[in-house]
């Protein structure tokens, strides 16, 4: 019976795939992009050619299983050509226009539910017409084949037009925009190096809550201070009503409640939260935080970090081309209900903030401000941030000085830039390499541009203090997220100085030599290498002859995007790394470890994450629901088979 054979639904299932794959996987690629589609559809059409041609010459319940095949065959290409006017393409392509935005977006809208819809509906009856008249037939049982494949083509049909219920109903939920907030919630418990601070306090720490009575945000923030007093024993916790308890008061001059004042040796900070614990929940999450700047505020005067500008610096703000939409998207934000201040922010505000949160005040030096003729005695550090300019002889003399004088000094390259790091090679002994490291699998993005592969990762740290909660595995769970970092290595014939690499790159990296985005065997090789290392010089240098730059420490990072804010934004372990970074800078790598955070950090995955990811859900959800639905039939059977017996 030539209608049943399995032939035409194999080259029907090939076809789908190949259409697929040359549509979506291989998106980018178009030598496998266009012979894939192209293939699939011709094979598409062909299985159509030859169901309608089998359903023209069948009569009785070979013509019933023929209707089953042909129209579920034509069903699944009307549905894949149904996508075509749910993409902007597609719709260039046949030639509609639209006078308003919102017609446009219902005809996208409408195509892109219905032609997923009418092809599961169609390919599945088809495959359990298939499936059950392989699972039967012999000679003389074509009315039983029929009876069967008719059975199994309505029970396939139920499920897709459930699911296409399901889906309908999934958007319905969407249009109405109900939301029940089930997330999760939890006060920050005291980190590492909140306790630290409190161990170095000179007086014990006082801590004065001014709420009502009975109050649960007053609750929340006892729960983190009592952990802190039984951690540290260095802890007094006083509860006061501002009215019953007037000259606390006064003397803490409170003018609301939710104020908690941290006192130590007659200095004071104070915090201020909502009353309310649905608003109170976002300081909460993020309490350690706050404490820990309250803190440092208390332990010591307020100290000054330097970044250098007028060099094309990341954070140099005429060096920053801001995009052609940037105004309609700050409208667009007011209009959403945010926040626009007329005053532009400066660039690199999360490392400003950082800056600020560890109790240092953030200024900019150039020219202008005196950077030709000495960098300040109070500068507790001086950061170079990606220069694309050299700098001025006098300001790299000043910059020598200030190393000289036993400072600290950051620096972060970028490659291909004008800026010349020979020039303080041998003062901090390294040596760097601005060719770009690249991963073809460990990097960040999914499917798109090779040149996501400059999007490395790593979780290769030192025991060093300036990667303290890094190299403890804190902060996150994939890895430093890098964008094409180059190489940095110890300078052999530079003396003095004590290096060490505290990041190094995957073994899975390579640099790319010639800018090409592949990895080249015959030039270019994978492996390890320096990333990021810290310099110091040892008192008197190592032979006791050279006491030039006593104390001094620095710091060279291979990749200067890693202090961006788009990726101190999403990567909490960047932030870690910065803000040990910073405390080893100014000396404080005793307050380095653990800031407790429950704030919500968007997941990041690797390529490779997001393709197991993707296919897992696509497939695997499915595939794993039809399979518990075939081993229950089975087993159906297995039991009626048995009672037959």
């Amino acid at each position: 019976m030539g209608v049943t054979r399995p032939l035409p639904t194999w080259l029907l299932l090939a076809g789908l795939a190949a259409v697929f794959s040359g549509w979506r996987v291989f998106d980018g690629l178009p030598y496998l992009s266009y012979p894939l589609t192209v293939v699939g559809i011709a094979l598409l059409l062909l299985v159509t050619a030859w169901r309608f041609r089998a359903l023209k010459h069948s009569e009785g319940d070979q013509r019933s299983i023929a209707t089953i095949f042909a129209f579920g065959t034509l069903g699944c290409v009307v549905g894949l050509a149904g996508f075509i006017p749910g993409t902007d393409t597609g719709l260039e392509f046949l030639g509609f226009s639209f006078q308003e935005i919102s017609e446009h977006v219902r005809l996208k809208r409408f195509f892109s539910v219905a032609s997923p819809i009418l092809l599961g509906c169609s390919l599945l009856p088809v495959l359990a017409a298939q499936w059950a008249l392989g699972r039967g037939g012999s000679a003389g049982a074509l009315h039983i084949d029929a009876l069967r494949a008719r059975g199994s083509s309505a029970n396939a049909l139920s499920l897709g037009l459930a699911g296409a219920a399901l889906l309908l109903f999934g958007y319905v939920t969407t249009a109405l925009d109900r939301t029940i907030d089930l997330s999760y919630f939890k006060t920050s418990q005291p980190g590492d190096a909140v306790r630290e601070i409190v161990l170095s306090l000179e007086a014990p720490l006082q801590v004065a809550f001014f709420f009502p009575s009975v109050h649960p945000v007053k609750e929340e923030l006892l729960g983190y201070f009592r952990e802190l007093a039984r951690a540290t024993e260095r802890v007094v916790i006083e509860e006061y009503d501002r009215f019953s308890n007037p000259d606390a008061a006064a003397d803490y001059e409170v003018r609301r409640d939710g104020s908690v004042f941290l006192r130590v040796a007659g200095r004071t900070e104070q915090l201020d939260f909502a009353l309310e614990l649905e608003f109170a929940r976002g300081s909460l999450r993020v309490l350690d935080g706050h404490v820990q700047q309250a803190l440092l505020q208390l332990a010591r005067q307020r100290r000054f970090a330097y970044l250098t500008t007028g060099h094309g610096e990341l954070n140099d703000p005429q060096a920053v081309v801001e995009e052609p939409d940037a105004l309609d998207r700050k409208l667009q934000a007011v209009r959403e209900g945010g926040e626009f201040s007329p005053e532009e922010e400066l660039p690199l505000q999360m490392l400003r903030t950082l800056l600020e949160q560890l109790n240092y005040t953030v200024r900019d030096i150039g020219l202008r401000q005196g950077l030709g003729d000495r960098i300040p005695d109070n500068a507790a550090m001086v950061m170079i941030l990606a220069p694309k300019r050299p700098f001025h002889e006098t300001e790299m003399d000043a910059i020598f000085d200030h190393v000289d004088r036993g400072g600290s000094l950051l620096v972060a390259l970028e490659p291909d830039r004008e800026f010349r790091f020979e020039e303080l090679r041998d003062r901090l002994g390294i040596d760097y390499d601005p060719a770009m490291t690249l991963d073809d699998d460990n990097h960040y993005g999914g499917r798109g541009s090779i040149a996501n592969r400059r999007l490395v990762l790593t979780n290769r740290f030192s025991t060093h203090p300036a990667v303290n909660a890094a190299g403890r595995g804190i902060g996150g769970r994939t890895g430093l997220m890098m964008d094409g970092p180059g190489r940095v290595s110890e300078a052999e014939d530079v003396e003095g100085l004590r290096i060490t690499t505290i990041i190094n790159a995957l073994p899975s990296n390579y640099q790319d030599r010639n800018s090409n985005f592949q990895f080249d065997e015959e030039t270019e090789e994978r492996g390890s290498h320096g990333i990021a290392a810290a310099v110091e010089r040892v008192a008197g240098g190592q032979n006791g002859e050279d006491a030039r730059g006593d104390g001094m420490r620095a710091l060279v990072y291979a990749d200067a995007d890693i202090f961006s804010d788009q990726i101190l934004r999403s990567q909490m372990i960047n932030t870690a790394v910065a803000a040990d970074g910073i405390k080893w800078l100014g000396r404080e790598e005793e307050f380095s470890g653990e800031v407790f955070s429950e704030a919500d950090v968007p997941i990041v995955h690797t390529r490779s994450e997001n393709v197991i990811w993707f296919y897992a859900i696509i497939w695997g959800a499915p595939l794993l629901v039809l399979g518990a639905g075939l081993l229950v039939l089975y087993r159906r059977r297995s039991v009626r088979e048995g009672d037959g017996s």
